[in-house]
């Protein structure tokens, strides 16, 4: 009877070892397999991420250049330069970007920080660009208006003359940094392709 009670309780305990080792691999099991879930979850959000900008970016500057940048390295002069400005930083043409800050956080810091410089100072320049038509069209009103004043004029196109070599320095700056960010970009796209589950970056 005494041998029927202890085989009775050691199968009792082995079963509930079983038990809770079998629990405890179960839910070491479903941990795994959320893990791994989460970071296709991750990558693949961070994947659309770089298509979306790579878009964005890709767009504004093929546009910018058809509109205005082409334009800006061939004049030599600010009366070279039409008045064509019709972007400006205030119109909706970040759209992706101003709404991805919070995956933006997830890159690596330095590609993170290229990507914000760039667009900031992409920003920044089709700012510059709408105070520069500002400043032809005040040129233009002084020039072309009914009391001809030569010593405003001179004033007005000294400052748009000013302007326009500032706005040539940046947008020789503002093109590399969108040139090399679309080149990051376009590698992260690569990698991502490459491995097809996942963008070799840290996270």
């Amino acid at each position: 009877m005494e041998s029927l009670v202890v085989s009775l309780v050691v199968a009792l305990l082995a079963g509930f070892i079983g038990a809770i080792i079998g629990s405890k691999a179960v839910s070491y099991g479903h941990y795994r397999y959320a893990q791994k879930r989460d970071l296709a979850v991750k990558s693949s959000q961070l994947i659309n991420l770089f298509q979306a900008l790579n878009a964005e970016l890709t767009a504004l500057w093929e546009r910018y250049m058809a509109v205005v940048g082409g334009g800006l390295e061939k004049a030599i002069k600010g009366e070279d330069l039409p008045i064509a400005v019709i972007f400006t930083a205030t119109h909706n043409y970040f759209s992706v970007y101003d709404n991805s800050a919070q995956l933006l956080g997830t890159l690596d810091p330095e590609s993170a920080k290229r990507i914000i410089e760039t667009y900031i100072n992409l920003k920044a320049l089709l700012d510059e660009l709408h105070n520069y038509n500002q400043i032809a069209q005040k040129h233009r009103d002084v020039r072309l208006g009914a009391n001809l004043n030569l010593y405003e004029v001179n004033q007005v196109r000294e400052e748009m003359e000013d302007y326009f070599r500032l706005l040539k320095k940046r947008h020789a700056q503002v093109k590399g940094q969108v040139l090399l960010t679309l080149e990051m970009l376009k590698e992260f796209l690569s990698l991502a392709e490459q491995s097809r589950t996942s963008v070799q970056i840290k996270i």
